[in-house]
């Protein structure tokens, strides 16, 4: 069975994250405020086995993270379940296409996503610090540019800034969150985080967030019925 998650869950929640064998950044960065923002899942076979999280983007996507199970439950398929369940969440959601963000060094969750069907778009790397846009005009860029609002990955093209062939985009959520569009040279501020594209990321000249250095961002396109 699977459903949605409620404070009653937490320490297992917690538990399994911390024992999933990957980066624990729920307990550390969340705490239990992570049941509260977009929605957690749970697989329960007499205890919880597994989690996701799934929330809805304002480009009409799915996104999910923190694909979780318990040490004990893999090789039962509890992974690819609550895969299926996402994906039927997006598809009975009308949301698309379905997209993750795996770090680089993640190899057993790439090789779920690669079985699964989920296919890698993009790759981007992750800085420590911001990029400073105070001279720069406001300009909106073309549709479709992967944009970082939050550790969530959207194509629109809404708050991006130019200045001579840079463009920069800018979220402003519990960090400022600075996404490297276009450009060779930049001046920085001590805060915030940048992302920026494999071809681009080499021009920022900041130290790597040594949490997550890259990461690759997978997506599935969902065949969408149409009337």
């Amino acid at each position: 069975m699977i459903r949605q998650a409620n404070r009653d869950d937490w320490d297992s929640v917690s538990d399994i994250s911390a024992r999933s064998g990957y980066d624990d950044y729920i307990n550390a960065h969340h705490g239990p405020a992570y049941l509260d923002n977009g929605d957690v899942y749970v697989i329960v076979d007499q205890t919880i086995r597994g989690f996701i999280k799934l929330e809805k983007l304002d480009d009409g996507s799915l996104w999910f993270s923190g694909l979780r199970v318990s040490p004990e439950s893999r090789r039962a398929h509890m992974g690819t379940k609550l895969l299926d369940f996402a994906l039927n969440f997006a598809s009975a959601n009308g949301l698309h296409p379905m997209r993750c963000l795996v770090e680089t060094g993640n190899y057993p969750s790439i090789r779920l996503m690669d079985s699964y069907g989920m296919r890698p778009v993009a790759k981007f790397y992750f800085f420590l610090g911001g990029i400073d846009i105070s001279d720069y005009a406001f300009k909106s860029t073309e549709s479709g540019s992967f944009i970082n609002k939050q550790w969530k990955f959207v194509r629109n093209n809404e708050n991006v800034f130019r200045k001579g062939g840079a463009q920069i985009a800018l979220y402003k959520g519990a960090l400022e969150y600075y996404t490297a569009l276009s450009g060779k040279s930049f001046r920085y501020t001590g805060t915030g985080t940048t992302c920026a594209p494999a071809g681009i990321a080499r021009y920022v000249s900041l130290p790597p967030d040594p949490e997550f250095p890259s990461g690759y961002i997978f997506e599935k396109q969902l065949h969408m019925n149409r009337k």
